[in-house]
């Protein structure tokens, strides 16, 4: 939700119950901040994000308006330089979302920070390590545009469930099995990985998404007991006929969507049998593939990924 100076007060509070961030790209008026804090402080799992260029905005100094805040995203929010204003905050933040700023930031003021739950990271890196560190209690991450384990060579995250890399480099799968309760986990435009092995040992997998990465083969998904649903999109190296047999012995799988595919259509007939697989989307190029993917399966379509993820307890993170 969008607010800017006057700030439609009754607007406001009858929409927070169904929005996840109050957002703003100007600064407020001193009377504007005062109130949007005090509402916030109503709904402390609603984020609030301060983006665009603005100058004033990018000091940090509208924080000293929300000591409180347990929820914050600085995401585009582009000239900022200095993470020191995060003092302003107390210490017990939970959601953290340090995104897209024009130069890189040091994140080692957000070190002051020890019981995050949620953190979201695009391109900094100097001092991740330590933040990591000092957040054990980590449940969720999201990495951008980083070499995951070039510069987070060993991580011990024992509370960690989900993970999503994006844009960055893994070098090696087997770097993910330093983080075995992993529930989701999310690899999308990830460059150098070329074996999804160790995958399949996450053994508390549900939800797998697997977006453009330069895979031509999947792995024997079988050991995989847990994994309940696989998103594969943009797997233009998967063409082969036999390209989804090995996913199709993940004996629990229930939804399965592929989009942005070059699959023949009889990839598919492994699924056909498949006796807990329900729901199946396609994008197989052309609406007559699309059609008689479709008709062969005879699945409903799959579910939304925020039903499916408050389904089964899932953290969704991008």
């Amino acid at each position: 939700m969008e607010v800017s100076s006057p700030i439609d007060v009754l607007r406001l509070r009858a929409e927070l119950d169904t929005v996840a961030r109050v957002q703003f790209q100007v600064p407020l008026s001193e009377a504007d901040y005062r109130t949007l804090a005090a509402i916030l402080a109503e709904h402390p799992s609603v984020t609030l994000r301060a983006y665009g260029f603005d100058a004033e905005l990018s000091t940090l100094r509208f924080l000293r308006w929300f000591p409180h805040l347990r929820r914050l995203s600085v995401a585009g929010l582009f000239h900022l330089t200095d993470l020191t204003p995060l003092h302003q905050l107390d210490a017990d933040v939970e959601f953290l979302d340090l995104g897209e700023t024009r130069k890189p930031l040091d994140l080692t003021p957000a070190t002051a920070f020890r019981g995050l739950r949620e953190l979201r990271i695009a391109s900094h890196r100097r001092g991740l390590a330590d933040l990591l560190h000092t957040n054990p209690n980590l449940q969720g991450l999201a990495m951008w545009r980083l070499p995951v384990d070039r510069i987070l060579p060993a991580v011990t995250l024992p509370h960690l469930q989900s993970l999503s890399l994006t844009l960055g480099s893994l070098t090696d799968a087997e770097w993910l099995t330093q983080i075995p309760t992993l529930r989701y986990l999310a690899l999308r435009d990830v460059r150098r990985l070329t074996n999804l092995e160790p995958v399949t040992r996450l053994t508390a997998l549900q939800w797998l998404i697997l977006h453009a990465l330069t895979i031509d083969q999947l792995p024997d998904f079988s050991p995989s007991t847990a994994l309940l649903r696989v998103d594969l999109n943009g797997m233009r190296r998967l063409r082969q006929p036999n390209a989804l047999d090995r996913l199709a012995a993940a004996p629990r799988l229930q939804d399965l969507r592929v989009t942005q595919s070059s699959l023949p259509v009889e990839a598919f007939i492994p699924f056909t049998s498949h006796p807990t697989l329900a729901h199946v989307g396609v994008g197989l190029g052309s609406e007559r593939r699309n059609l008689a993917a479709e008709h062969l399966l005879g699945r409903t379509p799959p579910r939304g990924d925020e039903y499916f993820a408050a389904t089964h307890n899932l953290l969704y993170i991008l």
